[in-house]
Formats: structure tokens, C-alpha cells, sequence
């Protein structure tokens, strides 16, 4: 412990020392009355962003600039944390800025040198509007195609390709000096339920977890990965208590990763209103109990009443003895070390979105798509499409959310667009909603259907199935590989893995002959 953060903590009271394993989401684009009162009275050490925070880089980067003023004007003169979830993919929260590929299709690389690249650039894309933390990367194993929650924010389902690129990736965004989270710890890979609506239950010994989820998390800690969040996921092989999450569990928290593991690093619990915890404990309670477990910060994403109650509870509890003092300071040791390292405690840098380089951003995002992207059927050849095909259609179904951590994604042209700017110029372009039967026009040569978790959805398999018996020629081009299971026969299947725009361009590239795939499936599908 530096001078400063000595003389810093030992002023400390209970109140601010609670206050600082906290971290708050809030609603707007600027500060209001509930995010004011919970950083001046409440001393919370960070904030979260969503979506509903951020409406433009310029915007965003006077917010940081002006949250960070109100939490410095303080008696304690301690920055926050500001934390997001910019995972790429599915999950890209900064609105206005380079939309990153994600982890699947980084996965599909098998480059860990573009791990790295990507987490630098999503680092300083972060830096520069004043956000220090990204809850990212991802380590889970995707082991299930099931899991939706997961899918393809999942580097993989290889424990080693998921723990190369997981550390590679954190490694970049540290270089930067931003915090990486490796989540969701000791793996929800595995699960088909969405903790943000109930409780998954893990049920592999402790020997295919130690070998297998927990692996990947290990890697990040030999990474120096400086905080791993806990999933909200019941695993009995490791918790002894029936029913007890591993966000709640000392022995997965504190028995397992501080001290088996040997983590030193900050522990930060996932949302503490996910359905997992508040229906079954309680938003409140479980912050104490988590607390209790061995997490550092509890993130609390929405409710300033159950926001304040769980302070207010935790510092209950230290005073009458169910905490005891020093589990809480161990906790404010390890956030004001991570402050002083990664943030500095005084004269904290502006944020300025003009420090962005959206030239060198797009070059990258461009250059790993195109490594990734993946070609996983071409029979007879039907890709390359240019000089065979007049009349093409692009067929599109609304794309759904898969999890309450994605963000409102909506149908664009860019694909139709990319096409015919590679000289495909006869192409329609149909989005069909739910249960909205096909209806071609006349004289179609070809048709790409781009298809969204169709394991799930027997209206794009019934579509693509009807196009098959019409005897028209189809590429599919989906989001996830694992969609390929739901269909058979298919010619043509090309795997993008998210709809970041890089994908779209190098997906029209790649069907239109410019190059041939150079991406590898990352998971194994079944015939």
C-alpha cells in the first residue's frame, strides 16, 4: 500500500468504506438527483453503463468527465470505477463507436495476437470516454448449443482456445490501462438457464469443472486479470449448501478462487437483480451474503431503493457483528489498490472522444473479421455467387435478444448493401416477422437467408425448408454455428457469428469471390 492510499484508507469511515464495494447503474444520459445523492451520501466507489446512458461519444465523455468531478469534490477525493459491458458482438454497449466482431468470431481466428489486438483497441476506444472497466472478456466454455445466454459472446468450446484468447485479451486491454473482468466464474458454458430469469444449476463433478470451466479462469489469473465476476449459477460439486449460488458461496469465492487459486485481484458479483438472487434471496440480503462469500464489489444495475437498503443492510451487519471489520477492509484494500494502479488517485485525465481513432478501430475490426469468418458447407460450389446469379433476394427475421445482457438489435441493409457494391445489383432485400409465410418474386436466381437462433425458432427452419424443396439455390448465413444442427441439406453455410458490420462486409466479399473463408469453427457441430 502507497503513502496516499494509506493515509486515504485510514481516514475512512464504516459508511465510505461500504459505500466503495458497491458499484450502481442509474437511468439517463446525465447525472440526476438518484446518482447524485448515492455518490455524495452513499460513497459508492463506481458506476455501470447500459445502453440507456449512452447516446454519443461526445455525450458519454461529458458524463464520465462530470460523474468523476462530483465523486473527486468528496471529503475522500476517490475517482470511480465506470465500468461497461463492451464485449463485442451482441454485447457492445458504446453507442457512436467502432462496433468490435466478438468473441466467437475472434474464437475462429485461432489468433491470439487478434485477441490482444481487439482488446487494446476496445481499451482505448473505453479510455477515451472515460470509462475504466470493461466487464469483459468472456470465459466461458461454449459447451452447449443450447445456451443462449452465452451462444457466441463465448470465445469457443475449447478450454484452451477459450483460456489463449480470454488471456491474450486481457492482457491487451491492461496494456492500455483499462480493467479487464474475466467472467462468469467458474464457467456458464454449460447452462441452458439465464440467470438473469432463474437459477442454472451446474451438475459436473469437480474434477470435469477443475479440468474444463475452471480452466480458462486460471489462464486469467496467471494473465493478471484484475477482476473476474461471479456467475449467479449453483454448482453442488462445489458448494456443499443446497441451493447456495456461487455469487453467495464461500466456498467457491473465497475457499476456491482466493485462496486455492490464489486470486488477488477484485471479485465483483454479477447484477444483484437478476432473477437468480432477488427471487431466491433477495436483492439485499444476497449483497450481504455475498459480501460474506468474499466479493469486493456488489453490482447492483437498476433500483436506487434496493441500491441504498443494501448498504444500508451491509453496514447493519458490520456493526452488529455478522461482518467483521476486516473482511470489509480487505476488500477496500484490494479497490483502492486497483484505483490507484489502473485510475491514479489524484489528477485523474479527462475524458475526450476525440482521442478516438475510428480509422485504425475500423482497420482492425475489418482485418480479425476477415480471419474469421467461416465457411463451414459450399457444396457444389455455389459460392462464389458473382457472374452465376441476376435476380438475388436477402432473406431476414427480426433479430431477437437471447439474453436479457444483449442489447435492441435491429434488421439493417448492410449486408443488400455490401452485395451491390460488389456488383451484385439486382437484389431485393425481405424481412419476414414471425410466422409471416414466404413469398418470393419472380424469377429469383438465389437466396441468402440470414438466420438468428434457429435452434429455437421453427419458422426459419419451415422457411428454409420450403426454399430447399423449390428447388432455388440457398446460402444461409448465420450468427451462431450451432444453427446449422437445426437444418440439413443446406448447400451453402456461412458462419459470421454476430452482425457487427466488419462481418456483413467480409460475408459479401467472401460469397461475391473477392477471397475464399479463412475462418475455423471454434465449437464441434453434430451431423
Amino acid at each position: 500500500m502507497n503513502v496516499t492510499t494509506e493515509k486515504i484508507f485510514s481516514r475512512m469511515t464504516l459508511e465510505e468504506k461500504v459505500g466503495q464495494m458497491f458499484q450502481v447503474g442509474f437511468k439517463g444520459t446525465g447525472i440526476d438527483s438518484d446518482i447524485k445523492e448515492i455518490i455524495e451520501d452513499y460513497h459508492v466507489g463506481g458506476v455501470i453503463y447500459f445502453r440507456r446512458n449512452i447516446e454519443s461519444l461526445k455525450q458519454v465523455s461529458n458524463l464520465s468527465n462530470d460523474l468523476q468531478k462530483l465523486a473527486m469534490d468528496k471529503k475522500l477525493h476517490l475517482p470511480l470505477l465506470i465500468s461497461t459491458d463492451q464485449e463485442g458482438g451482441r454485447v457492445s454497449r458504446l453507442s457512436g463507436g467502432t462496433h468490435f466482431p466478438g468473441n466467437m468470431l475472434i474464437g475462429a481466428t485461432g489468433s491470439p495476437s487478434f485477441a490482444e489486438k481487439v482488446g487494446r483497441q476496445v481499451a482505448l476506444q473505453l479510455k477515451a470516454v472515460g470509462i475504466n472497466m470493461d466487464l469483459a472478456p468472456v470465459m466461458d466454455i461454449n459447451s452447449n448449443p443450447q445456451n443462449m445466454h452465452i451462444g457466441t459472446r463465448s470465445f469457443g468450446g475449447d478450454a484452451n482456445l477459450v483460456a489463449k484468447m480470454g488471456a491474450a485479451f486481457i492482457k491487451g486491454m491492461q496494456k492500455e490501462g483499462v480493467i479487464a473482468c474475466a467472467k462468469h466464474f467458474p464457467g456458464h458454458g454449460s447452462t441452458v438457464a439465464d440467470s438473469h430469469l432463474e437459477l442454472p444449476v451446474i451438475k459436473f463433478s469437480s474434477e470435469h469443472l477443475e479440468k474444463l470451466e475452471i480452466y480458462p479462469f486460471k489462464e486469467a489469473v496467471k494473465a493478471g486479470v484484475d477482476s473476474i465476476m461471479t456467475a449467479h449459477i449453483y454448482v453442488p460439486a462445489l458448494e456443499s449448501k443446497k441451493g447456495i449460488p456461487t455469487t453467495l458461496s464461500y466456498s467457491i469465492l473465497t475457499d476456491l478462487l482466493r485462496n486455492k487459486m490464489a486470486y488477488k485481484g477484485v471479485i465483483i458479483t454479477d447484477c444483484m437483480e437478476m432473477k437468480a438472487i432477488s427471487d431466491n434471496f433477495g436483492t439485499v440480503e444476497g449483497s450481504v451474503m455475498a459480501i460474506e462469500a468474499g466479493a469486493d464489489i456488489v453490482l447492483i444495475s437498476h433500483s436506487p431503493g434496493r441500491q441504498k437498503a443494501a448498504i444500508k443492510e451491509t453496514i447493519k451487519a458490520v456493526k452488529k457483528g455478522r461482518i467483521n471489520m476486516e473482511r470489509i477492509e480487505d476488500s477496500v484494500l484490494r479497490i483502492l489498490k486497483l484505483k490507484s494502479e489502473r485510475i491514479g488517485l489524484k489528477n485523474i485525465p479527462l475524458a475526450d472522444y476525440k482521442k478516438i481513432n475510428r480509422e485504425k478501430e475500423e482497420k482492425i475490426a475489418y482485418e480479425v473479421s476477415k480471419a474469421g469468418v467461416t465457411l463451414v458447407r459450399n457444396e457444389n460450389n455455389l459460392i462464389p455467387i458473382k457472374n452465376k446469379y441476376k435476380k438475388v433476394t436477402v432473406i431476414d427475421f427480426p433479430v431477437k435478444k437471447l439474453s436479457l445482457a444483449e442489447d435492441e438489435i435491429e434488421n439493417n441493409d448492410l449486408l443488400v448493401n455490401f452485395l451491390r457494391k460488389k456488383g451484385i445489383d439486382d437484389v431485393e432485400h425481405i424481412i419476414l416477422g414471425n410466422s409471416e409465410p414466404l413469398s418470393l418474386p419472380e424469377y429469383v436466381d438465389l437466396v441468402i437467408v440470414c438466420i438468428y437462433s434457429s435452434l429455437n425458432d421453427s419458422h426459419q427452419i419451415k422457411i428454409v425448408k420450403e426454399l430447399q424443396d423449390s428447388d432455388i439455390p440457398v446460402i444461409v448465413i448465420s450468427d451462431n454455428p450451432f444453427n446449422m444442427q437445426s437444418l440439413s441439406g443446406i448447400d451453402a453455410f456461412l458462419a459470421i457469428y454476430d452482425c457487427s458490420p466488419s462481418n456483413l462486409k467480409v460475408a459479401a466479399e467472401i460469397m461475391t469471390g473477392e477471397y475464399e473463408a479463412e475462418g475455423t469453427l471454434p465449437v464441434s457441430l453434430k451431423n
